[in-house]
């Protein structure tokens, strides 16, 4: 029997309740977040509801120990924005599932517009371009501790057994509409999964380079664009916080100093970008939700360390900010993992700079609106071209 329970989570904001949920699913326990700032809890004995129960306040405790700092903020009217109701009803989105969001016509240029930016920032930086496939072997997940800390995320992939037998009798289900029992059976006829769908962009180029050697005072340049799938329970919104969706990322390799440098470039360069085009947002010092195990100590290094900012786009009638891009220093945890270094042995350290393209899309309509004759003229000469409305 299912016990369930439910806690009060009205004092922290929205982003925080999200992460505590997020955090709760990581442990086994299943959570519904209610409009009254409530979280509704489901565990299967009394013991998980007690983990559970204390879970929240242990990371509260944690949070008052950092503090929100802007780094700059650019702060426009957003007044012609639409809103969500509006961006679903125009007729560029197509909904094929939960978290699973089809794109075209004016929106899909729009999204074209952004990929390429940053595809030009890349190329700026001389950084070489990657190409990998959307799966990876669940071992690389197990290497970086992905699964250990984010586990809710995680979108396994598997096949059917390859006996004759096996697949005879999946063929004859599925000649017709499945019950949930047949679906079921179906399943019991996969083979154990060894793949996932890759839950980050840079992932696969750190396994690529494992036992690098950099000349010294070299920085390593690269950058790929890839699908990334997280799974998101019942919190996904189109465009905004999709299973699958794009990202465009540039990894640096090299010493701490030089990444620090390189980062504090691409976060100027990206927020003048923002400020050309007019948007509402912060570049603020961030965490991932490490909830997982010990890791509520990393919350607290991230921040104290500052090895993570964010971009937040602030959007009328969400109650919080949305982040679009992060630049991250890694310092040596993935060269460490996978041996890289510079030619006399000194570890080297690496940093990722990520774009999230549908929530770049997705920012700039609810800012800005879905009319292209009230885009800044830059957007809409590359959008489109002879074709614009105020030209």
């Amino acid at each position: 029997m299912t016990l369930s329970h439910d806690i009060d989570l009205a004092a922290l904001s929205s982003e925080s309740q999200l992460a505590i949920a997020d955090g709760l699913q990581a442990i086994g326990v299943a959570v519904e977040l209610l409009s009254e700032g409530v979280a509704r809890i489901g565990a299967d004995d009394a013991a998980q509801i007690t983990e559970a129960t204390a879970f929240p306040e242990a990371m509260r405790k944690t949070h008052r120990l950092v503090a929100r700092r802007v780094l700059r903020e650019s702060a426009c009217s957003t007044a012609a924005g639409c809103c969500d109701a509006e961006l679903a009803d125009c007729g560029d989105l197509h909904f094929f599932a939960d978290g699973l969001t089809g794109i075209s016509g004016t929106l899909l240029k729009l999204f074209r517009y952004f990929e390429a930016t940053f595809a030009a920032y890349a190329r700026e930086y001389g950084a070489l371009d990657q190409h990998y496939p959307v799966m990876m072997p669940a071992k690389l997940l197990h290497d970086v501790g992905y699964l250990s800390n984010f586990p809710q995320h995680a979108t396994l992939c598997s096949h059917f057994s390859d006996q004759l037998p096996v697949l005879e009798q999946v063929a004859q289900l599925s000649k017709e509409p499945l019950s949930q029992a047949q679906a079921a059976e179906l399943g019991l006829r996969l083979d154990d999964p060894q793949h996932v769908l890759t839950p980050a962009v840079c992932l696969p180029c750190y396994a690529q380079h494992a036992g690098l050697r950099i000349a010294p005072g070299d920085v390593v340049r690269l950058t790929m664009q890839n699908h990334v799938f997280r799974y998101e329970a019942n919190r996904f919104q189109p465009l905004s916080r999709g299973w699958n969706f794009s990202v465009r990322d540039i990894v640096f390799f090299g010493s701490g100093p030089e990444l620090t440098r390189l980062r504090a470039e691409v976060m100027e360069k990206v927020f003048g970008f923002c400020e050309q085009l007019g948007m509402d947002v912060s570049l603020e010092l961030a965490n991932d939700p490490f909830f997982v195990d010990g890791s509520r100590d990393k919350v607290v290094y991230q921040r104290m360390g500052e090895v993570k900012y964010e971009l937040l786009f602030h959007i009328p009638d969400r109650p919080a900010p949305l982040a679009a891009s992060s630049f991250n220093l890694h310092r040596d945890f993935y060269t460490e993992v996978y041996d890289i270094a510079f030619e006399d042995e000194t570890r080297a350290e690496s940093a990722c700079m990520g774009f999230g393209l549908e929530r770049w899309l997705y920012a700039f309509v609810r800012q800005k609106g879905l009319d292209p004759a009230g885009w800044p003229q830059p957007v809409r000469a590359a959008v489109m071209g002879a074709k614009d409305p105020v030209a």
